[in-house]
């Protein structure tokens, strides 16, 4: 099959039956819906995989492959210096397919142990640290673009509010539906300069901006200045600081998606900023929270869904915690991992910024 024709119903399928998609053990992970202000949040405890600490999550992404020790792919048994490095071998032996998006060759596969429908894992060939720019952005209309019945979102490039691998350049993608996808807009506002663009702020705990347009370079333009403007944003008064010294701390977690004809892309605006109060990140669960969830808030849990690690079963006994209450937990980390929090200084906060992108 040539690049850029993939028959996703049927590579799923193959991916199932070959067991490179862990169906049985993506069994066993405990899940439920949590109503809260933000709509029904999605909560799941991973019995399949371990929990990763922050720190080493930074560590990893510091560090050369020579420094790591090999991963071993769970399908095949082979070895790889990186999880999502991709050979000929792994598209030969048919769990990748080729995919060439911005004119740089990449590849698909189906996570192993999926944390949603269809969970699918988009990596470039080439073994490149995560960036978030332009490039990304033309990048993931590309893929979404070939496969519209997926949606595909990068985690951000820095560590704390980055995910759990940023040593290579990579999206993930799906057939489902996260919280905020459904949540409505508080305001909407204009961007004179990308006049066949809608904009607005998500009514969600994190700070997101929603684009919506049919013209894809405009919703792509759109995003750049979004992105242009947050890098270099300070605000004291709310805890932003853009850079210590030569340190960049804002940056943006992008997913696009296609509503009809028009596409449309969720910016959700992250600052990795930290402080002796909360070292691990302003912008991240406090301490406090540290018992249902210490990992980073990467793109899947910006949307909605929690990852959380199989300890929670065991805090949820020891606490007398119910179902509702962890989802309410999580609802906190969300809030947290905002910079522009639901309060008057906060609502105000975020104005000052939309003001600056049209000043």
């Amino acid at each position: 099959m040539a690049a850029n024709t993939i028959d996703t119903n049927a590579f799923y399928q193959e991916s199932c039956e070959a067991n490179y998609v862990k169906v049985s053990d993506i069994a066993r992970n405990v899940a439920w819906t949590t109503p809260t202000e933000w709509g029904d949040l999605q909560i799941t405890i991973n019995l399949s995989k371990p929990e990763k600490d922050p720190r080493a999550i930074a560590a990893a992404a510091k560090a050369g492959p020579s420094e790591k020790p090999d991963y071993v792919d769970p399908a095949t048994g082979r070895t790889r210096p990186c999880p999502l490095c991709v050979t000929q071998e792994d598209v030969d032996c048919g769990y990748a397919r080729r995919l060439d998006l911005a004119g740089d060759q990449w590849a698909l596969w189906y996570s192993p142990y999926a944390y949603y429908n269809e969970h699918c894992i988009a990596m470039s060939w080439e073994h490149r640290p995560m960036h978030i720019d332009r490039s990304a952005f033309e990048s993931l209309f590309d893929v979404v673009d070939v496969l519209p019945e997926y949606f595909f979102g990068s985690n951000a490039d820095l560590p704390i509010v980055g995910g759990s691998i940023l040593s290579h350049d990579h999206y993930q993608g799906g057939r489902h539906v996260f919280p905020m996808e459904v949540a409505p807009l508080s305001e909407s506002f204009d961007l004179p300069s990308f006049a066949g663009v809608q904009a607005g702020i998500v009514k969600w705990p994190l700070s997101v901006i929603r684009l919506r347009g049919a013209d894809r370079a405009q919703v792509i333009g759109a995003a750049c200045a979004i992105l242009d403007a947050w890098r270099s944003y300070d605000d004291p008064r709310v805890g932003i600081v853009s850079h210590t010294g030569e340190t960049r701390h804002n940056t943006i977690t992008p997913i696009v998606r296609m509503k009809g004809d028009q596409y449309e892309m969720d910016l959700a605006l992250r600052c990795n900023i930290t402080s002796e109060q909360h070292p691990l990140g302003v912008f991240h669960p406090h301490e406090e929270l540290h018992h249902v969830k210490k990992e980073n808030i990467g793109l899947i849990e910006v949307m909605g869904l929690a990852i959380l690690p199989p300890r929670v079963q065991q805090v949820m006994e020891e606490r007398g915690m119910s179902r509702d209450d962890v989802g309410r937990v999580f609802g906190q980390v969300l809030e947290h991992a905002g910079v522009f929090k639901w309060d008057a200084e906060g609502r105000a906060a975020f104005g000052r910024f939309i003001a600056q992108l049209n000043g």
